[in-house]
């Protein structure tokens, strides 16, 4: 007979996975991002191969990229329509995360309830939630996978056969993410921290951590080499332009992670951070500490995108609190309020669905609501299927993938900045064609990189401002050849 616990963590993973396909299926399209791994998977189901060298990007680049993600995909593909696969696998994927909490938090407390109550908020920390419903993401896979990584670290003192387990999920996720190096600073953070608590280390831990650092570093440095020659120490920010770093590299706030992450899980997994520094010792918080410690430190020196470090931070917070919620009702229970334990824990899961739940709703309606619309993706296609097959297309950074995997064609540039050499400059002169009054000043620009059309949609109008081009009027040079919604122009001048 099936266990009671077990039953309850169906349904949380069913619930969860349900609401997750719910709003991935409110549209048939994707998030701007996820065009580039769709197009990977399709390369990769037709040929076997990564498209490593790709002639649209930019007009032409090589991408650097761990491919597993992609591969995963393109087995299901291999028997699944590609939009059901898109659509379908990375929230199977990111709803497994509530399983794997369960079992870290049974490992670390032995209780049923408070293992419960974790994995039903792992599958709502709202950036998580949001971030991966309809973009396709690795970070679908990535987090799970981590986070097994941890269980099999604390499981290896009980059976040997759980270091083969961890090696083996080290060396799938540096094959799948460079994330994957925050292991490193988490490693040293916790052997810090079992050092100042005098606690013995275990040899076979450090002889892991040190296999497991070598493995990350010798990875990632195969894969970046080029880019780490080319860009130097630039290659953290990834060669974001520096008028766009701001978005996606800033000095996170208390308010950020309260939004982004949910309260109950800040609150309670920092004292559990204070006390198990200052009153108690357990490898296994520490381990965990690690973990968050390390996201902290990355984003207040903004090594990391905001949205991957609260992704980390907040499923380690959730562990945190799993391992705090014992003790919290055990403190109840012997104080004059015990009487009211049911109320304050029911008081504490409303807080809860109102501060986790709620906004992860909310944020996951709002990034589907700013989706492409049809009437913007028939412009795409109408590119696809109107337009040379050798020319540039101008459209926002945003779309760049869009142009590349629906349209068919090379765009001026797109969000993998990556071996990619003045991304300032080319940024800065697409600005200029979209903003500028002068032909003259157009024009030049538009013969110096070959492009042929120019797209007027809402996120360029957006982007820069603008609700046309102001130098439109001259229809010998600038012919509108699509007029739906989202306009096109046609370069048709060229000038010395």
């Amino acid at each position: 007979m099936i266990k009671k616990e077990y039953i309850w963590l169906g349904v949380i993973f069913a619930f969860v996975l349900g609401l997750r396909l719910y709003f991935a299926f409110q549209t048939p399209y994707f998030s701007e991002d996820a065009y580039f791994n769709i197009r990977q998977v399709e390369h990769i189901t037709k040929t076997g191969l990564p498209l490593f060298k790709d002639e649209l990007s930019y007009g032409g680049r090589n991408f650097l990229f761990q491919p597993l993600f992609q591969y995963i995909l393109a087995f299901f593909n291999l028997f699944m329509p590609l939009t059901l696969v898109c659509k379908l696998i990375p929230n199977i994927f990111a709803s497994s995360l509530v399983f794997i909490t369960y079992m870290i938090v049974l490992r670390l407390t032995k209780n049923k309830t408070a293992a419960l109550f974790s994995s039903f908020i792992s599958g709502f920390i709202p950036i998580y939630f949001g971030s991966t419903i309809n973009s396709v993401s690795a970070y679908s896979f990535v987090i799970p996978l981590i986070f097994f990584i941890i269980y099999f670290f604390f499981m290896i003192k009980k059976d040997e056969k759980y270091i083969n387990y961890l090696i083996l999920s080290i060396f799938l996720l540096a094959l799948t993410n460079s994330s994957v190096v925050i292991f490193i600073l988490a490693f040293i953070i916790y052997l810090l921290l079992v050092k100042f608590e005098h606690l013995p280390i275990r040899k076979q831990e450090v002889e892991i951590i040190i296999f497991s650092s070598m493995l990350i570093l010798w990875l990632n440095f195969i894969i970046y080499k080029n880019a780490f020659l080319l860009h130097g120490y630039h290659l953290v920010w990834q060669n974001i332009p520096s008028e766009i770093l701001g978005k996606y590299f800033y000095q996170f706030s208390i308010i950020d992670a309260v939004y982004y992450i949910g309260v109950i899980p800040i609150l309670l997994g920092f004292i559990v951070i204070y006390r198990y520094t200052f009153k108690k010792k357990s490898r296994y918080v520490y381990f965990l500490m690690g973990f968050a410690l390390s996201s902290l430190f990355l984003l207040w020196f903004k090594l990391i995108q905001i949205d991957t470090g609260l992704m980390f931070l907040g499923v380690i917070l959730v562990l945190l609190f799993g391992k705090y919620y014992p003790e919290l009702t055990s403190f109840i229970e012997k104080t004059r309020i015990s009487r009211f334990k049911k109320a304050i824990i029911a008081f504490i899961f409303v807080i809860f669905l109102i501060n986790s739940v709620l906004p992860s709703i909310t944020y996951a309606s709002k990034v589907t609501q700013n989706l492409l619309s049809k009437t913007e993706m028939n412009a795409f296609l109408w590119l696809k299927e109107n337009t040379e097959k050798d020319v540039v297309i101008l459209g926002s950074l945003d779309e760049g993938y869009i142009i590349n995997a629906v349209a068919e064609r090379k765009n001026f540039f797109d969000r993998n900045f990556m071996l990619i050499e003045n991304t300032d400059q080319r940024l800065n002169e697409a600005k200029k064609i979209y903003t500028t009054s002068y032909e003259t000043e157009a024009i030049p620009l538009l013969n110096k990189y070959n492009i042929k059309y120019i797209i007027i949609s809402k996120k360029v109008m957006d982007d820069y401002g603008i609700t046309d081009l102001n130098y439109k009027s001259d229809e010998k040079c600038f012919e509108v050849v699509y007029n739906q919604g989202t306009k096109i122009y046609k370069s048709l001048c060229r000038m010395d």
